[in-house]
């Protein structure tokens, strides 16, 4: 499954995993990495959907065993602890195409 680090809040530095069932397919000419891909949300029930183009894909949050950290180099042999990752956030069912109805 392919995963994907997120900032889940600026204000916090609150970084999370995304693991996502399948790929995500984009042109050639376009390059994934530090690229807006979708909006992630959080409902009322703490349940974590996330939105790409006209798909909304409804996952589960899970607290992983061992915590990640996020790192940056400042310099030669020396590491700056940016986050700690605690969650990730899975996404196993297929996206559901955003449909709007006209009134």
């Amino acid at each position: 499954m392919p995963q994907v680090l997120v900032k889940i809040n600026k204000e916090l530095d609150k970084w999370g995993l995304i693991e996502l069932q399948g790929t995500l397919e984009c042109p050639d000419s376009v390059q994934l990495q530090n690229a807006h891909i979708g909006d992630l949300h959080i409902d009322r029930s703490g349940t974590p959907q996330l939105i790409i183009g006209h798909h909304i894909l409804t996952g589960k949050i899970q607290k992983l065993d061992k915590p990640f950290g996020v790192m940056k180099q400042s310099g030669p042999n020396v590491w700056n602890i940016k986050s700690i990752i605690e969650e990730k956030y899975i996404f196993k069912t297929r996206p559901k195409p955003i449909i709007e109805k006209k009134t």
